[in-house]
Protein backbone atom coordinates (compact mmCIF):
# COMPACT_ATOMS: atom_id res chain seq x y z
CA UNK A 1 0.00 0.00 0.00
CA UNK A 2 2.56 2.48 0.57
CA UNK A 3 4.19 1.68 -3.15
CA UNK A 4 0.97 2.05 -4.25
CA UNK A 5 -0.02 5.46 -2.44
CA UNK A 6 3.79 6.79 -3.34
CA UNK A 7 2.77 6.18 -6.88
CA UNK A 8 -0.41 7.45 -6.93
CA UNK A 9 0.55 10.84 -4.52
CA UNK A 10 3.53 10.99 -7.23
CA UNK A 11 0.78 11.15 -9.94
CA UNK A 12 -0.86 13.70 -8.54
CA UNK A 13 1.92 15.99 -8.05
CA UNK A 14 3.20 15.56 -11.70
CA UNK A 15 -0.16 16.77 -13.06
CA UNK A 16 -0.52 19.39 -11.05
CA UNK A 17 3.06 20.94 -12.58
CA UNK A 18 2.24 19.60 -15.54
CA UNK A 19 -1.47 21.83 -15.11
CA UNK A 20 0.63 24.61 -13.35
CA UNK A 21 3.34 24.58 -16.80
CA UNK A 22 0.71 24.65 -19.15
CA UNK A 23 -1.35 27.46 -16.93
CA UNK A 24 1.88 29.51 -17.36
CA UNK A 25 2.34 28.73 -20.96
CA UNK A 26 -0.86 30.17 -21.80
CA UNK A 27 -0.14 33.18 -19.86
CA UNK A 28 2.83 33.59 -21.55
CA UNK A 29 1.57 33.53 -25.13
CA UNK A 30 -1.49 36.15 -24.04
CA UNK A 31 1.33 38.19 -22.60
CA UNK A 32 3.51 37.67 -26.00
CA UNK A 33 0.58 38.70 -28.07
CA UNK A 34 -0.45 41.82 -26.32
CA UNK A 35 3.21 43.38 -26.35
CA UNK A 36 3.58 42.75 -29.98
CA UNK A 37 5.82 45.79 -31.32
CA UNK A 38 3.76 47.64 -33.90
CA UNK A 39 5.92 48.37 -37.13
CA UNK A 40 4.98 49.86 -40.57
CA UNK A 41 6.67 48.75 -43.60
CA UNK A 42 6.98 49.70 -47.30
CA UNK A 43 6.68 47.11 -50.24
CA UNK A 44 10.03 49.39 -51.47
CA UNK A 45 11.97 51.97 -50.19
CA UNK A 46 13.14 53.81 -53.88
CA UNK A 47 11.17 54.86 -56.39
CA UNK A 48 10.99 56.23 -59.66
CA UNK A 49 8.70 58.92 -61.15
CA UNK A 50 8.55 59.52 -64.95
CA UNK A 51 7.38 62.99 -66.36
CA UNK A 52 7.65 63.12 -70.68
CA UNK A 53 7.12 66.84 -72.06
CA UNK A 54 6.04 67.07 -75.80
CA UNK A 55 6.02 70.64 -77.59
CA UNK A 56 3.07 70.50 -80.43
CA UNK A 57 4.00 72.80 -83.20
CA UNK A 58 1.10 74.28 -84.66
CA UNK A 59 2.97 76.28 -86.88
CA UNK A 60 2.55 79.55 -85.32
CA UNK A 61 5.69 79.54 -82.62
CA UNK A 62 3.19 79.08 -79.55
CA UNK A 63 3.74 75.50 -79.22
CA UNK A 64 1.13 73.30 -76.87
CA UNK A 65 2.69 71.75 -74.25
CA UNK A 66 1.80 67.76 -73.39
CA UNK A 67 3.03 66.54 -70.06
CA UNK A 68 2.62 63.31 -68.96
CA UNK A 69 3.96 62.31 -65.22
CA UNK A 70 3.27 58.57 -63.78
CA UNK A 71 4.26 58.60 -60.24
CA UNK A 72 5.75 55.34 -58.38
CA UNK A 73 3.10 53.73 -56.08
CA UNK A 74 4.06 52.81 -52.63
CA UNK A 75 1.91 50.00 -50.37
CA UNK A 76 2.53 50.50 -46.74
CA UNK A 77 1.50 47.99 -44.00
CA UNK A 78 1.61 47.48 -40.53
CA UNK A 79 2.14 44.52 -37.73
CA UNK A 80 0.60 44.69 -34.62
CA UNK A 81 -2.21 45.16 -32.69
CA UNK A 82 -4.36 48.36 -32.70
CA UNK A 83 -8.05 49.39 -33.15
CA UNK A 84 -6.90 51.86 -36.13
CA UNK A 85 -4.47 53.34 -37.88
CA UNK A 86 -3.71 56.72 -39.35
CA UNK A 87 -0.64 57.49 -41.89
CA UNK A 88 0.78 60.68 -42.32
CA UNK A 89 3.25 60.84 -45.65
CA UNK A 90 5.49 63.57 -45.47
CA UNK A 91 3.87 65.44 -48.16
CA UNK A 92 1.12 67.10 -46.50
CA UNK A 93 -1.10 64.22 -47.13
CA UNK A 94 -2.69 61.52 -44.69
CA UNK A 95 -4.71 58.40 -45.15
CA UNK A 96 -5.87 55.71 -42.77
CA UNK A 97 -5.97 51.44 -42.80
CA UNK A 98 -3.81 48.85 -42.04
CA UNK A 99 -2.95 48.69 -45.50
CA UNK A 100 -2.79 51.79 -47.73
CA UNK A 101 -0.61 53.04 -51.35
CA UNK A 102 0.37 56.47 -51.82
CA UNK A 103 2.19 58.39 -54.85
CA UNK A 104 4.31 61.47 -54.59
CA UNK A 105 4.34 64.09 -57.03
CA UNK A 106 7.42 65.61 -56.12
CA UNK A 107 10.86 63.67 -55.96
CA UNK A 108 12.47 63.80 -52.15
CA UNK A 109 13.02 61.39 -49.56
CA UNK A 110 10.19 61.59 -47.03
CA UNK A 111 9.64 60.37 -43.41
CA UNK A 112 6.57 58.12 -43.15
CA UNK A 113 4.77 57.81 -39.44
CA UNK A 114 1.50 55.37 -38.88
CA UNK A 115 0.29 55.75 -35.72
CA UNK A 116 -1.67 52.55 -34.04
CA UNK A 117 -4.70 54.09 -31.45
CA UNK A 118 -6.02 51.24 -28.94
CA UNK A 119 -8.04 51.49 -25.64
CA UNK A 120 -4.88 50.81 -23.76
CA UNK A 121 -1.79 52.56 -25.86
CA UNK A 122 -1.06 54.49 -28.51
CA UNK A 123 2.10 53.64 -30.75
CA UNK A 124 3.65 54.99 -33.58
CA UNK A 125 5.95 53.64 -36.18
CA UNK A 126 8.88 55.70 -38.53
CA UNK A 127 10.12 54.96 -42.20
CA UNK A 128 11.79 56.72 -44.85
CA UNK A 129 10.84 56.46 -48.63
CA UNK A 130 13.30 58.02 -51.55
CA UNK A 131 11.79 59.39 -54.52
CA UNK A 132 13.50 59.68 -58.08
CA UNK A 133 13.01 61.43 -61.10
CA UNK A 134 13.21 60.09 -64.58
CA UNK A 135 12.50 62.77 -67.71
CA UNK A 136 12.11 63.13 -71.48
CA UNK A 137 11.40 66.14 -73.53
CA UNK A 138 10.98 66.55 -77.02
CA UNK A 139 10.68 69.91 -77.74
CA UNK A 140 9.49 72.05 -80.85
CA UNK A 141 12.00 72.61 -83.72
CA UNK A 142 15.31 74.27 -83.03
CA UNK A 143 15.35 77.63 -85.87
CA UNK A 144 18.31 79.20 -86.73
CA UNK A 145 18.95 82.72 -84.51
CA UNK A 146 19.06 84.70 -87.90
CA UNK A 147 15.58 83.58 -88.94
CA UNK A 148 13.00 86.18 -88.96
CA UNK A 149 11.06 83.98 -86.91
CA UNK A 150 14.27 83.29 -84.36
CA UNK A 151 13.85 81.57 -81.00
CA UNK A 152 15.74 79.55 -78.82
CA UNK A 153 14.95 75.77 -77.55
CA UNK A 154 15.16 75.99 -73.87
CA UNK A 155 14.70 72.63 -71.73
CA UNK A 156 13.99 73.01 -68.21
CA UNK A 157 15.85 70.33 -66.31
CA UNK A 158 13.53 70.58 -63.38
CA UNK A 159 16.41 71.61 -60.76
CA UNK A 160 14.73 71.57 -57.46
CA UNK A 161 15.62 72.86 -53.92
CA UNK A 162 18.19 70.95 -52.21
CA UNK A 163 21.07 68.97 -53.30
CA UNK A 164 20.75 66.93 -56.54
CA UNK A 165 22.55 64.92 -59.04
CA UNK A 166 21.81 64.96 -63.13
CA UNK A 167 23.13 62.94 -65.63
CA UNK A 168 21.74 62.25 -69.15
CA UNK A 169 21.67 63.52 -72.64
CA UNK A 170 20.69 66.12 -75.40
CA UNK A 171 19.98 65.07 -79.18
CA UNK A 172 19.43 66.88 -81.84
CA UNK A 173 18.00 65.64 -85.38
CA UNK A 174 17.87 67.16 -88.82
CA UNK A 175 14.48 68.37 -89.66
CA UNK A 176 13.62 70.70 -92.55
CA UNK A 177 13.04 71.23 -95.25
CA UNK A 178 16.85 72.60 -96.35
CA UNK A 179 19.19 69.73 -97.58
CA UNK A 180 20.40 67.70 -94.77
CA UNK A 181 23.69 68.17 -92.63
CA UNK A 182 25.59 65.36 -94.43
CA UNK A 183 25.20 67.09 -97.93
CA UNK A 184 26.20 70.61 -96.56
CA UNK A 185 29.86 72.20 -97.78
CA UNK A 186 32.40 73.02 -95.56
CA UNK A 187 30.77 76.78 -95.22
CA UNK A 188 27.69 75.63 -94.24
CA UNK A 189 28.04 72.85 -92.35
CA UNK A 190 25.27 72.06 -89.45
CA UNK A 191 25.75 74.40 -86.18
CA UNK A 192 24.46 73.15 -82.78
CA UNK A 193 25.35 75.14 -79.32
CA UNK A 194 24.53 73.75 -76.27
CA UNK A 195 24.41 75.89 -72.81
CA UNK A 196 23.43 74.56 -69.63
CA UNK A 197 22.22 78.01 -67.96
CA UNK A 198 21.83 78.25 -63.97
CA UNK A 199 18.22 80.83 -62.88
CA UNK A 200 17.18 82.25 -60.26
CA UNK A 201 13.49 83.39 -59.71
CA UNK A 202 13.31 82.88 -64.20
CA UNK A 203 16.62 85.01 -64.64
CA UNK A 204 19.57 83.24 -66.39
CA UNK A 205 22.29 84.30 -64.28
CA UNK A 206 25.00 81.79 -65.44
CA UNK A 207 26.13 80.28 -68.08
CA UNK A 208 28.46 77.17 -69.37
CA UNK A 209 28.51 75.72 -72.61
CA UNK A 210 28.56 72.39 -73.08
CA UNK A 211 29.18 72.08 -77.33
CA UNK A 212 29.89 74.49 -80.05
CA UNK A 213 30.72 73.30 -83.20
CA UNK A 214 29.64 72.22 -86.52
CA UNK A 215 28.90 68.83 -87.76
CA UNK A 216 27.69 66.84 -91.39
CA UNK A 217 25.74 64.46 -89.45
CA UNK A 218 21.66 64.60 -88.99
CA UNK A 219 21.96 63.13 -85.57
CA UNK A 220 24.28 64.86 -83.01
CA UNK A 221 24.28 63.74 -79.14
CA UNK A 222 25.48 65.65 -76.27
CA UNK A 223 26.07 63.59 -72.66
CA UNK A 224 26.23 65.77 -69.39
CA UNK A 225 26.99 64.60 -66.19
CA UNK A 226 26.16 67.29 -63.19
CA UNK A 227 27.07 65.50 -59.68
CA UNK A 228 26.30 67.28 -56.59
CA UNK A 229 24.16 70.84 -57.35
CA UNK A 230 22.69 72.65 -54.51
CA UNK A 231 19.60 74.95 -55.73
CA UNK A 232 17.77 77.21 -53.01
CA UNK A 233 14.45 78.16 -53.16
CA UNK A 234 13.56 79.73 -56.61
CA UNK A 235 16.91 78.78 -58.05
CA UNK A 236 17.14 76.49 -60.98
CA UNK A 237 18.63 74.76 -63.83
CA UNK A 238 18.35 74.23 -68.18
CA UNK A 239 19.41 73.75 -71.57
CA UNK A 240 19.86 76.46 -74.12
CA UNK A 241 19.89 74.92 -77.95
CA UNK A 242 21.03 77.61 -80.12
CA UNK A 243 22.64 77.62 -84.15
CA UNK A 244 24.42 80.20 -85.97
CA UNK A 245 24.16 78.85 -89.49
CA UNK A 246 20.86 79.74 -91.82
CA UNK A 247 19.00 77.43 -92.95
CA UNK A 248 19.21 75.35 -89.72
CA UNK A 249 16.18 73.01 -88.14
CA UNK A 250 16.98 70.71 -85.87
CA UNK A 251 14.70 68.62 -83.62
CA UNK A 252 15.77 68.45 -80.02
CA UNK A 253 14.96 66.11 -77.41
CA UNK A 254 16.34 65.24 -73.86
CA UNK A 255 16.95 62.56 -71.46
CA UNK A 256 17.88 62.43 -67.93
CA UNK A 257 17.49 60.91 -64.56
CA UNK A 258 18.22 62.82 -61.65
CA UNK A 259 18.41 61.81 -57.34
CA UNK A 260 16.22 62.80 -55.19
CA UNK A 261 16.92 66.73 -53.45
CA UNK A 262 18.30 66.34 -49.93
Amino acid sequence: MRTFSSVFISVILVATLLSAGVLVSFDYARQNTENQQFSASVDANEGTNYYTLIEIDEGDNNEEESITSIYHEFVFTVTGEGDSVSWDFGDGSAGNGMSISHQYETPGIYTVTATSISPNSVKTSTLEVLVDLEAVVEVDNMECTCAPTAKDSVIDLLGMQGMMSLEGYVMVEHDGSSESCTLRNPLQECHLRVILERTEEGSVVSQDILFDDTFRTNEVVVDFSLPELEFEQGEGIQLRLETDQLRDWHKPMASWSSTAPV
